[in-house]
């Protein structure tokens, strides 16, 4: 009974959408009470600051309607006392979250930080995309008028429960591959669905190959549209090397095949070499066929085999090393996230308190924890600050680091970046 006033404001506010030919902003308020279920104190937060932008939604309605009605010189006094009181209910229905039987309701230790923080990440992410794309860039507003926005919000919320759970360690190895894997999966499901008709599905309407190394191959080719190298470069100046175990649509699947074995072996020295000798090669060759000009069908078919191989490195060589093969010694993003991630301040240390149990080494599947690592306090190049080693070290000597925050402080806003980045990228991230 103590929720009907927030309850009746979010239906209000559907209606007034609904009469607006908005359906996509009718079905958020409609649903949003649905979260009240959720008993954490950051959706609460979250629930009071989306109730203030629906308070703002009815102030914004009141100066456009006393606007005409000065046109017409029509009387709106009882417009603006009545609308007042409304906004104002509206933004006073969130206090209801803050008595004491909704807190009695609550766990004792949660946190609100983790969760609202990658809530209020994600929005600021999405809100722009959705206000400036032309075409929506959010993928439900290209079905339904203002879906983006119920799409951004659902994806917030997404992106809060996730930093929520990645506070604790022990959750980090469990939960990151599973959900980089549901990335993974919604973005080639799109790719397949616009590959057979659905254009709407892909970003710009136009098959482009979901090829890594086509982010920074396929700008050199055919020198303009630089948009995912763009979106690339900012992701690891953010994150640091942290896109490549994150936000990489392929290297789930690298991740799941490497994990077909229970314990990873180790990869020969040279095969940093290797993936050099390939960035090398991907990159002249994308130069000089563009410079030749070569079409873009040779150049596809090129660019596909590139893809193919490195799919076939999945299945035979990571499945038996139990190593990401193809993201530590074939994908030439991979080099460029791990060499550029060095200019962004995040960084893995291993601190003194470390006894060399070894428990970090099998958590690792990007070659960069081996015992001479450890021994070394410092992980190898190939590290993407996955956080998988996080949950497996029982003293707590692995920690993320940023300069002038104290590491459990570091965690924290690192994995509230992450979770907000991996979030709005499965709002964004379409061929």
């Amino acid at each position: 009974m103590r929720y009907i006033p927030l309850v009746l404001m979010s239906l209000i506010l559907a209606t007034h959408h609904s009469r607006g030919g908005e359906p996509g902003l009718t079905a958020l308020w409609i649903t949003l009470p649905a979260v009240l279920f959720w008993r954490r104190r950051w959706v609460d937060r979250a629930l009071q600051l989306l109730l203030l932008a629906g308070a703002a939604e009815w102030v914004i309605t009141i100066t456009n309607l006393v606007g005409i009605r000065r046109n017409y010189d029509l009387p709106y006094v009882r417009l603006v006392l009545i609308l007042g009181v409304v906004a104002l209910l509206t933004a006073l229905s969130g206090l209801i979250l803050q008595t004491r039987g909704r807190r009695d309701r609550l766990p004792a230790a949660d946190p609100v930080w983790p969760g609202l923080g990658a809530f209020l990440l994600t929005l600021l992410l999405l809100v722009p995309v959705q206000l400036t794309m032309d075409p929506a860039g959010l993928l439900l507003e290209r079905f339904l008028p203002a879906g983006g926005w119920w799409e951004a919000v659902g994806l917030a919320f997404y992106a809060g429960w996730l930093s929520d759970r990645l506070q604790d360690a022990r959750q980090i190895r469990r939960l990151r591959p599973r959900v980089w894997l549901v990335f993974s999966v919604i973005f080639f499901t799109q790719l397949v669905l616009g590959v057979l008709g659905l254009d709407k599905l892909l970003m710009t309407g136009k098959l482009h190959l979901p090829v890594p190394a086509l982010i920074a191959a396929g700008p050199i080719f055919r020198g303009s549209g630089f948009f995912m190298a763009i979106l690339f470069t900012a992701s690891v100046l953010l994150v640091g090397p942290a896109w490549c175990s994150w936000l990489c649509y392929i290297g789930a699947w690298d991740d799941r095949f490497a994990r077909a074995r229970r314990n990873p072996g180790s990869l020969p020295p040279w095969r940093n070499k290797m993936r050099v000798a390939v960035l090398v090669v991907v990159m002249a060759t994308a130069f000089g066929l563009g410079r030749l000009g070569v079409g873009t069908f040779t150049a596809g078919w090129l660019a596909a085999s590139f893809g193919l191989v490195g799919v076939g490195l999945m299945v035979f060589w990571s499945r038996r090393s139990g190593q990401m093969t193809h993201c530590t010694a074939w994908c030439p993003m991979g080099w460029v996230a791990t060499r550029l991630g060095r200019v962004s301040p995040w960084r893995l240390k291993i601190t003194p308190s470390c006894t060399d149990c070894g428990a970090c080494t099998p958590a690792c599947r990007y070659d960069a924890l081996y015992p001479e690592d450890v021994l070394r306090r410092v992980p190898g190049e190939a590290c993407t600050l996955c956080g998988d080693c996080l949950s497996n070290c029982p003293t707590g000597s692995i920690g993320i680091t940023f300069p002038g925050l104290s590491p459990s402080r570091a965690r924290l806003v690192f994995l509230m970046m992450v979770a907000a980045m991996h979030a709005a990228w499965i709002g964004v991230a379409r061929l």
